[in-house]
């Protein structure tokens, strides 16, 4: 009686391709599809996405520093005088953010004030869940808006590196029907690796040749078909790795600018990847957040600076947008650790070639509070919007499930 192959025997013989090359017909057409582009996307434009994990503080991050009412809410914590990079009479950035106000400068910065999301959630995992679903905060989502964007938008060519997360974790913004979206820490460690007896090459091969029973085949058709997306990506993520040269990978969660890095060499390299997404932590400043959120923001600030001018000089800026939030902000009142604890809304920023600069939407009012919280002025499902319909060209409603009026943010 031949043997049929199960799932797992299917999935681990696989994994030789990807060393020695053995290419039955089927990995043969996925190869042939492979070197076409990704089709469904606007003139290969890339939307890299940074998450500031645990809720970065907004008022010391843009600062109104004309507002007493600021002063009064944090005796200790307020920022003034030298501590101000002013951009006008009432905003300023944190003075450790060198690097947005370089940005700001030469227009490449969007700064979006107040978003948020209506009957706000302060915990950290179900804020996060509403961002990367973005669902409505009593509604409960199975996809994430990146996930939807390419079940809606890629062709039958795309690939499951249409959106690739620098880390060990795949986001949950990836989460569709079709299965975009991978997380690596290292490129060149992402695939399948070849083993010996049943891993073998050989054995691969006559599986491959055997005729299998037809009850079998809608089952190992389907096994195909994932094998070979994941064997084709891997390949392509370690040769535009190889084409972008030496790439330092980041060695822990603060390590953004090595991240950013890894980004800026794999697009160089070709990488046919519309969505990376990567994240930094440590911004849950429940005690002296003085010293810890300015460290963070100097890092995020100057590393975001580097990525841009990087971009510039490999001649991909173009192409390039970045996407910045926090999944909250803190309360407005410091607490009597030093910091400030779980808020609602906090600016998100934009920065590239291609956006809209300087300051967009409404700063909240620091008076008129829910229960000791800013009240959001802007829903961040407009700037999801914004993103989808004028950098990606694509029908936001289709993707995020009912209009949102569009903030004015890509150029």
């Amino acid at each position: 009686m031949p043997h049929i192959f199960s799932r797992r025997d299917f999935m681990k013989t696989a994994a030789v391709f990807s060393a020695f090359g053995v290419a039955p017909q089927f990995l043969t057409r996925t190869a042939e599809a492979a070197a076409q582009s990704i089709l469904g996307f606007k003139d290969d434009r890339v939307l890299v996405v940074v998450q500031l994990g645990g809720g970065n503080d907004g008022l010391n991050t843009l600062v109104p520093h004309s507002n007493d009412e600021y002063y009064r809410a944090r005796p200790q914590l307020a920022l003034k005088g030298e501590r101000l990079l002013k951009l006008n009479d009432d905003l300023a950035l944190n003075s450790r953010m060198e690097g947005f106000q370089r940005l700001y400068d030469d227009a490449k910065l969007a700064i979006v004030q107040g978003v948020g999301y209506p009957n706000p959630d302060r915990s950290h995992f179900r804020s996060m869940e509403i961002w990367q679903t973005a669902s409505d905060s009593d509604e409960f989502m199975g996809t994430g808006w990146v996930g939807r964007y390419f079940d809606a938008a890629c062709s039958g060519s795309a690939r499951p590196q249409a959106g690739v997360a620098l880390g060990k974790e795949r986001p949950q913004a990836f989460d569709g029907k079709k299965g975009f979206g991978v997380a690596f820490e290292n490129p060149a460690s992402f695939g399948w690796q070849p083993g010996d007896g049943a891993d073998s090459p050989a054995a691969f091969a006559r599986s491959n040749a055997r005729d299998l029973p037809a009850e079998n085949g809608s089952n190992l058709d389907f096994l195909r078909h994932v094998t070979s997306d994941a064997i084709m990506s891997s390949k392509e993520v370690h040769e535009a790795a190889m084409q972008a040269g030496k790439i330092e990978m980041p060695q822990g969660r603060q390590a953004l600018k090595p991240q950013l890095d890894a980004v800026a060499g794999l697009i160089r390299g070709g990488l046919q990847t519309r969505i990376y997404y990567v994240s930094i932590s440590g911004f849950d400043t429940h005690a002296n957040q003085l010293g810890q959120q300015d460290n963070l923001l100097a890092g995020a600030a100057n590393a975001l600076l580097a990525f841009q001018n990087r971009l510039r000089d490999d001649g991909t800026s173009g192409r390039v947008t970045t996407m910045v939030f926090s999944e909250f902000g803190r309360r407005v009142h410091e607490n009597k650790s030093g910091g400030t604890d779980h808020g609602t809304a906090a600016p998100m920023f934009l920065i590239g070639d291609n956006i809209k600069p300087g300051l967009h939407g409404a700063y909240p009012s620091l008076t008129k509070l829910d229960d000791g919280d800013l009240i959001h002025t802007v829903d961040f499902r407009q700037v999801y919007a914004a993103v989808l319909n004028d950098w990606f060209a694509v029908d936001a409603k289709m993707v995020l499930g009912r209009e949102f009026a569009k903030m004015p943010v890509i150029a």
